[in-house]
């Protein structure tokens, strides 16, 4: 009987709460967009099948809600997110500035497309984790920070189309195997290290 009750509560598989409380969080951040399945508060994401949400056991491992016409702003809480890899929230209307709490085990991270404003923040650089990164086509500006040289495992960035200044010079130690910097305000010369990366624009 008592091994009967805890492989039942094994089994449950309850998202996990502080999940929960994450993406409760970004959904009031975005302003409660008519999203099937999210709710205001509390629910199960994991165990309703939330719209856009994928989860491996108890855990919410990515939010997928790419053109799904989502306004408001991405506020300070997603890096409360225990073990998502993936969030691509491109092409919506979303703005506001990048949360400088991103979560750490975040792989891809794609919010190109919005209307994000303001700087990348210094510490992007916590994102050790981070193979592909696209802010694109948003109306970020000011320089790259110092701290992206930290991002050894990058090696797609897509920064096309904002109006970011400054050197690249921060780059060119990065694994990068595709970098896109088109139409933005960057100055001086383009790093040689740069110019051999297979993909570059």
């Amino acid at each position: 009987m008592l091994m009967f009750i805890f492989t039942a509560q094994i089994c449950f598989g309850d998202t996990d709460h502080r999940d929960i409380l994450a993406i409760n969080s970004l959904y009031a951040a975005l302003g409660y967009p008519p999203l099937p399945g999210w709710l205001v508060s509390g629910g199960d994401p994991c165990a309703e099948g939330w719209q856009g949400v994928q989860c491996v056991n108890s855990n919410i491992t990515g939010i997928i809600l790419n053109g799904a016409n989502l306004g408001g702003e991405l506020g300070e809480n997603l890096g409360a997110f225990v073990s998502i890899i993936q969030i691509d929230l491109s092409n919506n209307r979303i703005g506001g500035p990048i949360p400088s709490n991103l979560p750490l085990t975040i792989k891809i991270l794609t919010l190109s497309g919005n209307l994000l404003t303001g700087s990348i923040p210094d510490s992007i650089s916590n994102l050790g984790q981070m193979t592909d990164l696209d802010f694109s086509a948003n109306n970020l500006s000011g320089p790259l920070p110092p701290s992206m040289a930290n991002l050894a495992s990058l090696t797609t960035l897509h920064l096309q189309d904002n109006h970011l200044t400054g050197l690249l010079d921060v780059l060119q130690d990065l694994p990068l195997i595709a970098l896109d910097v088109e139409n933005n305000l960057f100055s001086g010369p383009i790093p040689s290290k740069l110019l051999v990366i297979p993909n570059f624009r």
